[in-house]
């Protein structure tokens, strides 16, 4: 997540305690800090996080940062905003004998389920161990539900698996400011959902191009001109015009269309279980976080 300046913090802050949406809220900062540098009162610097676990040499060399520890580098008293941070940004640990650096509710270090088949046929186990890749939202309407993503150390197939964690909420509910009796969702900062790649709530208003977001009038105004273009039907290249080419079929007497159809009728495609099944419901991977539901950009849909 690219860093942000005063204005875009000053905003997070204001859409925090109020509710609104985080456009609205990026403009009133910008008029605050406006009329601060115009009166000359200095901004107040955001506090720092005083982490309670440092990297160690090992893992400074890597390039690990206090924050990637996870929630064990926070003090006891973080707020929910900075916990749910935490659980989002911890640095995977690649090997699966040590600790995983998430809350610690996982499958880092189980064994991997996967089977592959020997020379002579015979299915063995893979062996490998599982590492705790990803941690993400898990599902739109539960705040305390995340999504983990593993890799085993020795095959390298993939598994997923949900969890509950009612401690750690990746957001919180508020009151639609809208009025009425919904709510709005709002994601804590610093907890993103691989779903959205192209959200990021911090871009700049100035930078969103309508045109890259069509409203539904905009594209039926958009066929709707191009058909202008094209005021007779399409014709078939070669095709003499003043032709009435929609009607060439066979002249004469000729069977019905059903004859020519090859395709069984109404009443015989047999039983229910022959006829193809509906595809399968999607699972909570499918789902992506809310974000502000009434003020996201139309990239978060």
């Amino acid at each position: 997540m690219p860093k942000r300046d005063a204005a875009q913090k000053r905003a997070r802050e204001i859409q925090d305690t109020e509710g609104i949406g985080y456009h609205d809220a990026l403009n009133r900062a910008r008029a605050e800090l406006a009329e601060t540098a115009t009166d000359g009162t200095p901004t107040p610097a955001p506090a720092a996080v005083g982490y309670v676990l440092e990297p160690t040499a090992a893992e400074a060399e890597l390039g690990i940062t206090a924050e990637e520890l996870g929630i064990r580098a926070l003090p006891a008293d973080a707020s929910p905003e900075r916990r749910a941070r935490a659980e989002a940004v911890w640095r995977p640990e690649p090997e699966p004998a040590r600790p995983c650096r998430c809350s610690g509710q996982c499958h880092h270090g189980d064994g991997c389920a996967e089977e592959y088949a020997t020379e002579t046929g015979a299915a063995v186990d893979c062996g490998g161990r599982l590492v705790h890749v990803d941690r993400f939202p898990a599902s739109l309407w539960g705040i305390t539900s995340w999504w983990d993503t593993y890799q085993c150390a020795e095959c390298g197939e993939g598994a997923e698996a949900s969890v509950e964690l009612p401690e750690l909420p990746w957001g919180e509910r508020r009151p639609n400011p809208n009025g009425g009796d919904g709510f709005t969702t709002l994601v804590y900062d610093g907890v993103r959902h691989p779903n959205f790649p192209g959200f990021d709530a911090d871009e700049d208003e100035e930078e969103l191009d309508p045109a890259d977001y069509p409203t539904p009038e905009d594209d039926y105004d958009r066929y709707d001109d191009e058909g202008q273009e094209h005021e007779e039907p399409f014709a078939e290249e070669d095709q003499e015009p003043g032709l009435d080419y929609l009607d060439d079929g066979p002249e004469g007497d000729v069977d019905p269309p059903e004859d020519y159809d090859d395709r069984p009728g109404e009443d015989e495609l047999g039983p229910p279980s022959e006829v193809p099944a509906v595809g399968p419901r999607p699972t909570a991977a499918g789902w992506s976080p809310a974000f502000d539901l009434d003020n996201a950009p139309p990239s978060a849909w």
